[in-house]
């Protein structure tokens, strides 16, 4: 009767390192999975995030360029106005100038 309790204490004991093996290996198996997990999350994360990057470099782009775009449309405008100006002016100049030249007035 000892000698049995003995062998099921054997078998019980061995049973439990088995168990604990297993469990062992179920959890770096676990552990490695996770680990892949993160890696894939970091992946498409860091992809993500370069997506966003880039529409948010291109709405920009977009929006300078309509500014940029804005302000031509502004300083042409003025540099014509500027220009008849002195346009206008130059004529005005120049026959004053001949009338005091030529003593026409």
């Amino acid at each position: 009767m000892a000698v049995e309790a003995l062998k099921a204490i054997r078998e019980g004991e061995e049973e439990g390192r088995k168990l604990i093996e297993e469990a062992k290996g179920s959890a770096t198996e676990i552990l490695k999975g996770a680990d892949d997990a993160v890696k894939q999350l970091k992946e498409k994360a860091h992809a993500a995030e370069k997506d966003l990057e880039a529409q948010i470099s291109d709405k920009y782009a977009q929006e300078g360029k309509k500014e940029e775009e804005a302000i031509m449309r502004d300083a042409t405008a003025e540099v014509e106005k500027q220009k008849a100006t002195a346009e206008s002016k130059f004529s005005s100049t120049v026959n004053l100038m001949l009338e005091r030249i030529l003593g026409l007035r």
